[in-house]
């Protein structure tokens, strides 16, 4: 055996990703951060992968939703404290750039959390905007929306919504993916999409698209809903600067070649349905 076979070659770790993340204000921060590492740890165990892991959750925060400028303004303000467990508690620590920060517990796991936007077209298409703290208005044309996170240098996706991809919005939908057939944006799935409900094969719709779907949670503005994150997403098994972990990101999807591996469960139609009669009473309480 040569002397150079006497050491394993080295290999990066698993990034367990949610791409299609909320923090409501209903939810306890505490309970959601336990959330998002105990559901990435069955993730990097399932594949094998434990404890080279590293969680990254990609925040798609509405216009009201400011939840990553809080903790930025928390941080630099010199409380890095944010949430107490029983895990010892969390701490925030910058990276070094604007869109990122890293979130340490006490036994020294962590996981990075990437700014992003959901945008409302004027179609009432969302499309999210990952990795990106700059503003990105509501109510512009689907292609003109696309068009504004391209330009931003983010990551463009059209996530699956319920009712969102059908009737006039799913021609509109489809129009546009005919046109941009080589274009630099990603379909979105997400695991309130009830099993019943099958993604769209747009790939048959449009001859010769070809189109990388990104997964995420994408829960619901119910308390209970804050255990979901990190439990749907997909898999990279890459190299992530830890100094600038968005632009790491973007860099590694728009790679030729690289293939997100999904991971999780879809709803259930009982749990679907329950969800939608909940949201509307918690909506009325609010």
């Amino acid at each position: 055996m040569a002397s150079g076979d006497l050491h394993p070659a080295w290999v990066p770790p698993l990034l367990v990703i949610d791409a299609h993340v909320h923090i409501y204000p209903c939810f306890d921060l505490s309970g959601f951060l336990g959330a998002a590492f105990s559901n990435s740890l069955k993730v990097a165990r399932h594949f094998g992968h434990d404890p080279s892991y590293i969680p990254v959750l990609l925040l798609t925060e509405g216009y009201r939703q400011r939840e990553f400028h809080r903790l930025r303004e928390k941080m630099e303000g010199g409380n890095e404290r944010i949430a107490e467990g029983k895990h010892g508690g969390y701490r925030l620590f910058p990276t070094e750039e604007a869109e990122s920060l890293r979130i340490e517990r006490a036994d020294g796991s962590f996981l990075f959390l990437i700014a992003g936007l959901q945008i409302v077209t004027s179609e009432q298409l969302e499309v999210l905007a990952l990795s990106t703290v700059s503003e990105i208005p509501d109510g512009l044309p689907l292609e003109k929306t696309v068009a504004a996170v391209e330009k931003d240098r983010a990551i463009p996706v059209i996530p699956w919504g319920f009712g969102k991809w059908s009737g006039r919005r799913r021609h509109v939908l489809t129009e546009f993916l005919a046109s941009h057939r080589e274009g630099g944006f990603f379909l979105g799935d997400n695991g309130g999409r009830p099993t019943l409900l099958q993604f769209p094969d747009f790939e048959r719709e449009v001859p010769g698209l070809s189109m990388k779907v990104l997964q995420g949670s994408d829960p619901l503005p119910l308390p209970s809903e804050l255990l979901k994150v990190g439990s749907f997403g997909f898999t990279l098994q890459e190299e992530l600067d830890p100094g600038r972990p968005g632009e790491a990101l973007k860099r590694i999807l728009r790679k030729d070649g690289v293939e997100p591996t999904p991971f999780g469960l879809h709803e259930s139609i009982c749990r679907f349905a329950w969800n939608q009669m909940s949201l509307r009473t918690w909506k009325r309480r609010i």
